[in-house]
């Protein structure tokens, strides 16, 4: 099922696209963690913002579900210099679940767990990638 964009933009922070790999893991319910294993699972982090992120994978997480994600980021400044920020390590909660082509699911989620040092990191990043 895909959801038509009705123009209306609930979000909070201004997200970001992008394409970063991460890592993550469900924590519970732990009816979902036997579903898809007790193990860290890659995907595909296709947007970010300072309260949450969307991001692809293979598994049909429901909505709820508390998930622990790792990821790096990374920039480069005008003298070619890169900086790293991470790896973050976040709790998040399963607020959206849209299935897209080839068995993916699109997941958002809102960070319900993020240290001040990684939020700010998030917030920079986002800012300067955006030019605000």
């Amino acid at each position: 099922m895909y959801r038509k964009y009705s123009g209306q933009d609930r979000r909070k922070y201004q997200r970001l696209d992008l394409n970063i790999i991460l890592i993550y893991r469900v924590n519970e319910p732990i009816f979902v963690r036997m579903q898809v294993g007790d193990r860290e699972i890659e995907a595909t982090m296709i947007n970010l913002s300072e309260g949450g992120m969307g991001f692809l994978n293979d598994y049909n997480i429901p909505l709820g579900t508390e998930l622990f994600i790792k990821f790096t980021l990374s920039k480069m400044d005008k003298e070619g210099h890169i900086t790293f920020h991470g790896p973050m390590q976040i709790i998040a909660e399963v607020r959206s679940n849209v299935a897209q082509e080839k068995g993916e699911y699109r997941l958002g989620v809102c960070f319900t767990k993020i240290k001040l040092q990684d939020k700010g990191g998030i917030t920079d990043f986002v800012k300067t990638a955006l030019g605000l």
